[in-house]
């Protein structure tokens, strides 16, 4: 749960308006869930997140590059925990900057920047060799065409069908294993959230989980895979 400048947190002062709130409480639990371990985020990540909200930075960009980041750790086998959002700061503001500079480009009329089929072609190839339908999922990144903002949404819905297909076909003991991460994430977090906020943690949780397991890499533009 979010601190309010009558229990401590005056750097909330910084959100005053309820939307601006809001934003601020979806990134910290977003944080804290790839943390895995409960945190009192700083004043100077208050600030951060705010120049988020103030850029129009959606939280979806946001929670993309985040779970990039932290399973880019993960695959590095890195020690210790994130313990501030200005470690993430660079990471989301630099991927946003290419979302607004391909916008301005296709305003003017310009070739844009960022080569997608590059970046398609990269994503492919970081999916798991021994993924159950990895050609054919391969196949579906690579032909995806249209405006960068298209492809991202069609990457998305690709990455959430492909968690959902690779959580269908776990067997009994992958599935306990996941599960077993997921609560004992959540025990931490209880008292961080309001009771109606930890359902849609769970369901997060789990999706990093099944990702983590598997190695499978963030299905978006701007993920390190893309970048190759």
């Amino acid at each position: 749960m979010t601190r309010t400048p009558e229990d401590g947190g005056g750097e909330a002062a910084g959100f005053e308006s309820s939307d601006a709130h809001r934003y601020f409480q979806a990134v910290e639990e977003l944080f804290i869930e790839l943390r895995g371990a409960p945190l009192l985020l700083s004043a100077d990540d208050w600030q951060v997140a705010k120049s988020w909200y103030e850029r129009g930075i959606p939280l979806e960009h946001v929670r993309r590059v985040l779970e990039s980041l932290f399973a880019k750790r993960r695959e590095r086998g890195t020690k210790g925990k994130v313990n501030s959002l200005r470690y993430c700061r660079k990471a989301v503001e630099a991927a946003w900057a290419e979302v607004e500079e391909m916008r301005a480009a296709g305003e003017r009329g310009e070739a844009p920047g960022l080569d997608v089929p590059a970046r398609l072609a990269n994503l492919a190839a970081a999916l798991p060799e021994d993924l159950p339908g990895r050609d054919e999922v391969a196949a579906r990144i690579i032909a995806l065409q249209g405006d960068t903002e298209h492809v991202e949404s069609a990457l998305a819905a690709l990455d959430h069908e492909l968690l959902k297909r690779v959580e269908a076909g776990l067997d009994e003991a992958a599935k306990t294993a996941v599960e077993a991460q997921v609560e004992e994430t959540v025990a931490g977090l209880f008292g961080r959230l309001f009771a109606g906020d930890v359902e849609k943690a769970r369901s997060r949780l789990r999706r990093q989980a099944l990702r983590r397991s598997l190695g499978l890499p963030v299905l978006s533009l701007f993920s390190p895979e893309a970048e190759g």
